[in-house]
């Protein structure tokens, strides 16, 4: 009787490697779920790069849970590839857990990157506007408190779901445009434009400190509030 070589003491013993046969259904399934993942986390990230400026905002809580879910398919789908076979037991578990510190990693910074986007947007789309301020200030003040806008803004203002309300602080040839911005809870945040540095200014409303440095500048102006139509 023939018998076979015998593996020697120590020697480490390779795990079998899974056919492709049996690997296109866990690949395509992997496919498909990173397609899902990067769908979500794209919409996430145009909303957030177009939309209104903001505080912290809730579409960052779905960057959070879509990257994570990014890090970890793609992985799946390189260990597949490179080691035909397929991630499994404690090592799949194990690469869920650290894909989530690394997904959040990523997420963070490129909130940062969109936050300034939609502002820097903001900031392009209102200036024509705010340029025409100092010449007509009594008409930003009308009865009924509408104050017509030309086409390109009003789209810009239906596109980003703008809070089309304001008010303006005027007197002693300078002049504050207050505007009311999103955040990610109830409290809401401020924008303002000040001529006499010429630049937009935001804090979320739980600041205290820039609360109470906003209500300082406006304090000695007059005010009116109207609405951009």
């Amino acid at each position: 009787m023939e018998i076979g070589p015998t593996a020697e003491p120590g020697a480490s013993v390779q795990p079998p490697s899974d056919s492709p046969k049996s690997l296109a259904w866990p690949q395509r399934r992997s496919a498909a779920c990173l397609l899902a993942w990067a769908s979500l986390a794209l919409w996430a990230m145009h909303l957030l790069a177009t939309r209104w400026p903001y505080e912290l905002h809730p579409l960052l809580l779905v960057l959070i849970i879509a990257l994570p879910g990014i890090v970890f398919r793609a992985g799946d789908l390189l260990f597949m590839r490179q080691r035909q076979r397929r991630l499994a037991g404690w090592w799949r578990t194990g690469a869920r857990l650290a894909a989530l510190p690394v997904g959040i990693a990523l997420a963070l910074p490129l909130f940062s990157v969109l936050d300034s986007m939609s502002m820097a947007r903001f900031e392009r789309e209102i200036a024509a506007w705010v340029s025409q301020v100092p010449a007509r200030p009594p008409e930003l003040c009308p009865a009924d408190g509408g104050v017509p806008i030309d086409a390109a803004l009003n789209a810009y203002l239906e596109q980003s779901d703008a809070l089309r309300k304001a008010t303006l602080h005027h007197g002693d040839r300078r002049f504050v445009i207050e505007f009311a911005g999103r955040s990610i809870d109830i409290d809401g945040s401020t924008l303002y434009y000040d001529s006499a540095t010429r630049q937009w200014q935001r804090f979320h409303n739980d600041q205290r400190e820039q609360s109470d440095k906003f209500a300082a500048l406006i304090e000695p102006l007059a005010h009116c509030r109207f609405t951009l139509s």
